[in-house]
């Protein structure tokens, strides 16, 4: 829909899963920009998905000093998985077919909720996910209640060279220095729409779920 276009909207189930995740970051929930991790292509069937990602996210990381950890045509091992997921303010980007489950299926990331390895009792997926695969929002509602602040995933089936353009795009403004004001994930998940050719498709598939979260290695003190 036009009127929401350029608009930030994030789903919550309900009002006590935004005010768990903000009592659990105890400030607004943010992303370090040096803690991202990539999974992209796990099956090694997606070759300019593997190609345009990775140039893309070496890109970005390149110019601003960040060195960015991905995995691209094979499975990641369940250590790097769990590593990523439960990094404090740390991004996970998923680049392949549907919402990853081969690489770290529903049961594991729900086995994050318990927080086993804290000893505060918070939930121990601590990264905000972005899920850019196909019908890959399922699982959204499981990475929010292990403890995801912030979770990406797309309503439909997308075509893969459209959604690559939104990813990259959806990275680009999140993370970059430019911007007068820090955008929310859920403002640039609005403002990517814009680089697909299929707008209202491919487009219109990407819904942001959780709270609002920014980058905070551009905060001006």
């Amino acid at each position: 829909m036009e009127m929401f276009e350029d608009t930030a909207v994030t789903r919550v189930p309900s009002l006590p899963f935004a005010l768990v995740a903000l009592l659990e970051t105890r400030s607004t929930p943010m992303v370090d920009g040096m803690k991202v991790k990539s999974v992209i292509d796990p099956e090694a069937n997606l070759p300019d998905t593997a190609s345009t990602m990775g140039a893309g996210l070496d890109s970005i990381a390149s110019k601003n000093g960040w060195e960015w950890k991905s995995v691209s045509g094979n499975m990641p091992s369940l250590d790097f998985m769990s590593q990523a997921l439960s990094e404090e303010q740390g991004l996970f980007l998923y680049c392949g077919h549907g919402a990853g489950l081969r690489a770290f299926n529903k049961y594991q990331v729900e086995g994050l909720m318990s927080g086993s390895a804290r000893q505060d009792g918070i939930r121990g997926c601590r990264a905000s996910v972005v899920l850019m695969g196909c019908s890959s929002e399922g699982i959204a509602l499981s990475y929010t209640l292990a403890g995801s602040p912030c979770v990406v995933g797309n309503l439909w089936d997308v075509t893969d060279r459209d959604i690559d353009r939104y990813s990259l795009a959806l990275m680009e403004f999140f993370f970059s220095s430019q911007n007068d004001k820090l955008p929310s994930l859920a403002k640039c998940v609005a403002n990517a729409r814009r680089a697909c050719k299929l707008r209202y498709l491919n487009g219109g598939a990407p819904v942001c779920y959780g709270v609002p979260v920014v980058c905070s290695s551009f905060l001006r003190e």
